[in-house]
Parts: structure tokens; C-alpha cells; sequence
């Protein structure tokens, strides 16, 4: 549930605050709001993974680990297309909190609707919604960072034309 969810929440924060560390601090409230409930729902037998992926340590370590790895892409991708789109955008803390909002509805909603799971996977590994999640999250990783890397060596080559001749590119907002 986490990688679909922060990658939602990573494009939204991402096009709507055009700056990108304020576009990564807004996805990390709501992605706790989704992991604590994921966390919870495994935990209380309603995820295909076995209560013990949360419950039993040092076992749970690793769940922790792969929650890390996850946030990390989802971090990247809010601050890519906050960098991207940078320009004037909106409040960090106005769309940080329209995202929790909508996690904390998410969260409701699943929370009423769950039932416990009676056959989980015997070895807690993820089901398919999150393995395709994890794949959307690494193609946006490559492809952002393929625009991102464009745009740095695009600027570079640029900037000694514009200090020789003092002339502004088109489209640059000096």
C-alpha cells in the first residue's frame, strides 16, 4: 500500500509545490498516516503478509528497512517534479495537509471495509498491488532522473553563452 500511495502522494505534492524540498517534506506526513495503518492492518491479520512481518523481532527489521528503500524513491519523486515545475506553486503546508487529509479518508475507508485475511502468504512477501507499486516508483526514478540530469547539462551549457554575452535564455525567470 505505501509505494502506490506515496507515489500518488509524491505527484500531487510535486506538481502543485513548485520547490522541490518543500515538495519532499510534504509527502512524509501522509506516507506515515498510510504506513501506520498498513503497519496496524498487518499487524491485526487484515494484510496478506503474516502478522509476524511486524510483530516478531529482529524478523520485523527488514519490514522497517523496506519501508525506508520505499520513502527514499518517493522522497526523490517530489523533489524532482517540485524542481521541474519550480516557479511560483503552492503552500507546502496547504497541499501537506489536503494529502493527509486524503490519506486519513484512505486510511477510513480501508479501515471499515477490511477484513481479517485467514490464508496469508507463508513468506511475507509483498502482494501484487505492491510489487506493481515498487515497479511504478523505480520506472519514475529512472525517467525523472533521465529530465532532471537533461535540464542540469542543458543549464550548464548554456550558462557561459549567457555570462559572455549577459544575454537571459527564453523561458528562464532571472
Amino acid at each position: 500500500m505505501t509505494p502506490l500511495a506515496g507515489f500518488i502522494a509524491a505527484i500531487i505534492a510535486g506538481w502543485f509545490i513548485r520547490d522541490g524540498r518543500r515538495a519532499a517534506e510534504a509527502v512524509i506526513v501522509p506516507f506515515l498516516a498510510v504506513l501506520a495503518l498498513q503497519t496496524y492492518g498487518i499487524g491485526a491479520g487484515y494484510g496478506h503478509s503474516p502478522p509476524s512481518t511486524v510483530t516478531s523481532y529482529p524478523g520485523a527489521f527488514s519490514y522497517w528497512v523496506v519501508q525506508l528503500i520505499i520513502l527514499a524513491p518517493v522522497l526523490f519523486i517530489a523533489a524532482g517534479l517540485g524542481s521541474l515545475r519550480s516557479g511560483k506553486g503552492r503552500s507546502a503546508v496547504a497541499v501537506s495537509a489536503g494529502l493527509t487529509l486524503a490519506a486519513g479518508v484512505f486510511d477510513l475507508i480501508y479501515a471499515l471495509h477490511a477484513a481479517p485475511v485467514h490464508d496469508h502468504l507463508a513468506n511475507g512477501s509483498p502482494p501484487w498491488y505492491g510489487l506493481l507499486g515498487m515497479g511504478v516508483l523505480v520506472i519514475s526514478v529512472v525517467v525523472l532522473g533521465a529530465l532532471l540530469l537533461r535540464r542540469r547539462l542543458t543549464t550548464r551549457h548554456q550558462a557561459p553563452a549567457v555570462a559572455a554575452t549577459g544575454a537571459v535564455p527564453a523561458g528562464d525567470r532571472r
